[in-house]
């Protein structure tokens, strides 16, 4: 075999191997809250923690009672907040992530009715390594999104 042939294997398996996430993800999902819906979207915020030694991704959120949920990004460009659509977003093991208005949030597209506030929802959420979890939502006023989305680690959690 020429050993450019060689190389290019060898390198082609390093980084394979790198790419193999090690570990197991143990995730904990907090209290989950979605503000009343203002013209036909809604937030939805949480923190999913991370507590074991490999990484996951949230790669889907579904519920009964909106369009579509998705993954946004809200960033600032030049003095201008951008919401952007994300894919997935990871997961670091050892780590806690917060959806939260202002950066990484849940949005729901064209909630029903039923979402008001006081009321609750079932929203599952799908990981790439770890099994999806059902969590349920609290509908609460929309200037209560930004209070604490601390893990409840004695709550909902998936092993991953």
């Amino acid at each position: 075999m020429p050993p450019h042939v060689r190389s290019l294997l060898a390198t082609t398996l390093a980084v394979s191997l790198v790419a193999c996430t090690s570990g197991d993800p143990d995730l904990r999902v907090g209290q989950a809250r979605a503000g009343e819906p203002v013209s036909g979207a809604s937030q939805i915020v949480v923190a999913i923690d991370n507590a074991g030694t490999g990484d996951d991704e949230l790669v889907a959120v579904d519920t009964d009672v909106a369009v579509a949920v998705e993954l946004h990004e809200t960033t600032i460009d030049d003095g201008r907040a951008r919401m952007e659509q994300r894919d997935a977003v990871e997961l670091p093991a050892g780590e806690t992530t917060e959806f939260r208005p202002g950066g990484l949030h849940l949005m729901m597209v064209a909630p029903d009715e039923t979402v008001t506030q006081g009321g609750t929802f079932e929203m599952t959420l799908s990981f790439d390594r770890s099994d999806p979890t059902t969590v349920s939502v609290e509908v609460v006023d929309v200037v209560d999104l930004a209070e604490s989305t601390e893990p409840d680690t004695e709550g909902d959690e998936t092993d991953g």
